[in-house]
């Protein structure tokens, strides 16, 4: 299963701690990141694909039209989507990410959420010891960007031409809710994919007026692991 990270220019710079750490906690995946110039791209691992979707000065803040062609031309029918600033920070169990890869390969699911965010809209319990969740028809944020298994199919439904990736959760929510399609999570409060997001409308890690200071998913993290990361954005001045 491929792993699909979006980048763009100004934040080209984290897919260095993007990769180390990712392949420090989930090693042995085929990362793909998709972005804009490539000389703008560090020297990467050997499981890490650079994908230059063209010039990001031809679309400005829009984020889905570039996207478009390559997803609709993508032979996999599911992958794990992500972002560039939200890292993982904790081992991931692979007979977790297995289950939930089931579910959309076997049981009809259009979507597998990594985490548990929106485990509190569950309306239905499946599987051995009920471990599946299936996300309540009019639970907000169905159309969420939080790391997550999409069908091709599904993400493309909501990849509409001229979004920002704002407009991808936000505008697209109404349409989500009723859909029909069933989206999935385990039932546990531990995220399966545990996180720190980096960046938060511009403004980075620390951030003291957050309830999380280091933008993680959870209480849990390795000090040494936000330090690393830390190098790289007191590196740069994001304008």
């Amino acid at each position: 299963m491929k792993i699909l990270v979006a980048t763009s220019d100004k934040y080209s710079f984290l897919t260095a701690p993007f990769s180390d750490l990712f392949n420090k906690y989930w090693p042995n995946q085929e990362i793909h990141f998709l972005g804009f110039d490539e000389n703008n791209i560090p020297s990467l691992p050997k499981n890490c694909t650079f994908h230059s979707l063209g010039k990001q000065e031809d679309f400005g803040r829009i984020w889905t039209d570039p996207l478009i062609p390559f997803i609709s031309e993508l032979e996999d029918d599911h992958f794990v989507f992500t972002v560039e600033d939200v890292m993982l920070i904790k081992p991931v169990d692979q007979q977790k990410i297995n289950t939930l890869e089931d579910q959309v390969v076997n049981h009809g699911a259009s979507k597998a959420m990594l985490d548990s965010h929106l485990n509190g809209s569950a309306e239905a319990y499946s599987g051995p010891d009920n471990k599946i969740l299936t996300l309540s028809q009019q639970s907000p944020y169905r159309a969420s960007l939080h790391p997550a298994i999409w069908k091709k199919d599904y993400f493309l439904k909501f990849l509409k031409p001229q979004y920002t990736a704002w407009d991808f959760e936000i505008a697209n929510d109404s349409e989500a809710r009723g859909d029909g399609s069933k989206i999935v999570s385990l039932n546990s409060d531990d995220d399966t994919y545990y996180t720190c997001n980096v960046y938060r409308k511009g403004v980075p890690i620390p951030r003291y007026d957050c309830r999380r200071t280091y933008g993680t998913s959870g209480e849990y993290f390795n000090m040494e692991d936000i330090e690393y990361i830390l190098k790289f954005v007191d590196s740069k001045v994001i304008l």
